[in-house]
C-alpha cells in the first residue's frame, strides 16, 4: 500500500493496519530505522507490569506500571 507524506512530515495510517494492529488516538509507538537506512519500523507499545508483564489493570506506582496482583504483593511487602 503506498501512502504519502504530507508538508508536516506526517503519514496516515490506513485504516485496515489501524484496526489489525489496535492503533488508537494517543497510542505509543516506538519508531526505529531499519538497517542500511532504507526506512523506518513502527512498533506500538504494550504497557505491560514492570514486574510479571500482566498487561490487565495496570496502574502507575512511582511512574512504574504495575498489576492488581503485583501491587498487592509490593503492599504486604512493604507491612
Amino acid at each position: 500500500m503506498i501512502v504519502k507524506i504530507d508538508s508536516a512530515g506526517r503519514v496516515v495510517i490506513p485504516k485496515i493496519y489501524r484496526q489489525k494492529f489496535n492503533l488508537k488516538p494517543n497510542t505509543e509507538a516506538n519508531m526505529l530505522p531499519l538497517p542500511d537506512d532504507i526506512g523506518v519500523s513502527l512498533l506500538r507499545l504494550v504497557p505491560r507490569c514492570a514486574n510479571c508483564g500482566e498487561e490487565k489493570g495496570l496502574e502507575k506506582v512511582e511512574n512504574i506500571s504495575l498489576c492488581p496482583n503485583c501491587r498487592r504483593v509490593l503492599k504486604y511487602a512493604l507491612k
